[in-house]
């Protein structure tokens, strides 16, 4: 709303839609600088390259604004505008935004990673309309009430100073839209399943493990001995009797097919009938190293993996190194060998307690929904996330992932497992709630966390419960993933097509 009032009031000799495009700018880079703080733990330059050029977003958005955004046609007339010209300028901002967020998460690999509609994750009841628009049609409605209610500010001190006070049919259209989107996130949240269940004791292992020992071959020996330890005790209780148990990603520091890895799986599987998903590297000979999610079951041999296939540009490959000499050496000596990236989309097939299948998703994965969704079928599924939030130490990065990744489980109507080496291990229904709102249990949050949520370097684990529907049903999401904020966006850029083209015929 400040930006908002900033681009319709603000004095300047520039053009508007310079100007909008500098204060867009100016308010993006100071979003995104605060967001982002926690990647200077990476790189700081890294820091301030990425979020100079996501700042560019709202710039352009900026610029929209400023020019076909604004609720009337002359700015100096903004006090005199009327409901008709406030729910123009809604839609087509709203629009704008919500298709510029779309192409964020889209181009150059995609950084959908904080858009304005998460910035509702902690009110679940406003953001269940997800599984029908998904999150950036919730930024489509935040744009869409918040320019309603700045024009709204404008012409009220003007109706009220010349005695014309007016009926506002735009604040009533606004007020209506977040009626129906809370009586559906009630229904939502509120609903009692009558569908069959099925039951997965689980545990989940957070090692904590710090990124600088993670690698370092000394410490291969002390990795290895604390998942034992933190996993068999809970193995050998008899009354326990776990289907299911997560290790986070990479969490071992050699690959599936090293001869001590298999040595060590083999042992800790043979304690116990379960299933064991990890994350874990697979090096296959001639053709390279996976970032992988492995399912285990009585050895070694008996495995399925998915290969993570949307994989972090300088984080895990470096772009173009193959092709400009250059960056080839460069790569080399701060990365060493890229990570290949896996091409197949399937769920991995689970059989305890029985048969459902999982939806696996590496690290950053979980913050693409048009990714996740590719996963769904109409069998019982279940999202399993693994992750290292390691790289950033003691930052706003571990929950600013989790709170990114809720929104996966309300798209697609599917509960989560996360399993963080260092971050936030937990449990989310398919509400995006850390509680199992069911009524057989009333519990606290399945969550592992220390004294504050911001202590993420912290060794634990999580014996719980989780419950997923037989014959869960597929969301509009599923089927149709971003068409919603595709549209909007579509008719913002033609209705921009339509406004570049009358001025250039009128010059």
């Amino acid at each position: 709303m400040p930006l908002l009032l900033a681009l319709w009031t603000l004095k300047s000799k520039k053009r508007k839609y310079l100007r909008g495009f500098g204060l867009g700018y100016l308010s993006g880079l100071i979003f995104f600088l605060i967001n982002l703080s926690w990647l200077h733990h990476i790189h700081f330059i890294a820091c301030l390259l990425l979020s100079f050029f996501l700042a560019g977003y709202f710039a352009i958005w900026g610029g929209f604004a400023a020019t076909i955004g604004v609720p009337k046609k002359d700015v100096s007339t903004l006090a005199e505008s009327n409901s008709y010209f406030s729910l123009k300028a809604a839609f087509l901002n709203g629009s704008a935004w919500c298709g510029l967020e779309w192409v964020r998460g889209w181009l150059l690999t995609g950084f959908p990673w904080n858009g304005l509609g998460v910035g509702l994750a902690n009110d679940l009841v406003m953001v269940q309309t997800a599984d029908i628009i998904g999150v950036t049609g919730i930024s489509f409605i935040l744009i869409f009430c918040s320019t309603i209610i700045t024009s709204l500010l404008l012409r009220l001190p003007y109706e009220i100073r010349n005695s014309s006070l007016k009926a506002h049919p735009d604040f009533i259209v606004g007020v209506t839209l977040i009626i129906i989107i809370f009586f559906y996130g009630t229904h939502r949240l509120t609903e009692l399943s009558e569908d069959e269940e099925i039951e997965i004791r689980t545990l989940l292992v957070q090692g904590g493990i710090n990124q600088d020992e993670k690698w370092n071959p000394e410490s291969a020996k002390k990795i290895y001995k604390r998942y034992w330890d933190m996993t068999t005790p809970y193995l050998k209780l008899q009354e326990a009797n776990f289907d299911l148990v997560v290790w986070p990603e990479s969490s071992l520091p050699y690959s599936l097919h090293d001869r001590q890895t298999q040595t060590y799986l083999n042992k800790i599987l043979s304690i116990d009938d379960y299933e064991l998903v990890l994350g874990l590297n697979e090096r296959i000979p001639q053709e390279g190293i996976y970032n992988s999610i492995i399912k285990l079951r009585n050895n070694s041999t008996n495995y399925s993996s998915y290969r993570k296939t949307h994989l972090v540009p300088f984080g895990e490959y470096v772009p173009f190194r193959k092709s400009i000499p250059f960056i080839e050496k460069i790569a080399a000596n701060s990365l060493g060998v890229d990570f290949q990236p896996g091409d197949k989309l399937y769920p991995l097939d689970m059989e305890l307690p029985e048969p459902y299948q999982i939806i696996p998703l590496v690290c950053f994965e979980d913050t693409f929904g048009s990714l996740a969704r590719e996963f769904i079928s109409k069998s019982p599924q279940l999202i399993i996330n693994v992750t290292n939030d390691g790289w950033f130490k003691q930052s706003a990065a571990s929950e600013q992932h989790f709170i990114n990744s809720i929104f996966r489980c309300i798209e697609l109507r599917r509960p989560m497992i996360r399993c963080a080496n260092t971050g936030m291990s937990c449990l989310i229904d398919d509400c995006g709630s850390l509680y199992d709102r069911s009524l057989r249990y009333q519990g606290g949050e399945r969550l592992i966390y220390g004294k504050e949520r911001s202590n993420t370097f912290i060794t634990g684990t999580l014996p719980e419960t989780i419950r997923i529907k037989k014959t869960p049903k597929i969301t509009l999401y599923a089927r149709f993933g971003d068409s919603f904020s595709i549209s909007l966006g579509m008719i913002a850029l033609l209705t921009l097509c339509l406004r570049i083209f009358k001025t250039l015929r009128k010059n």
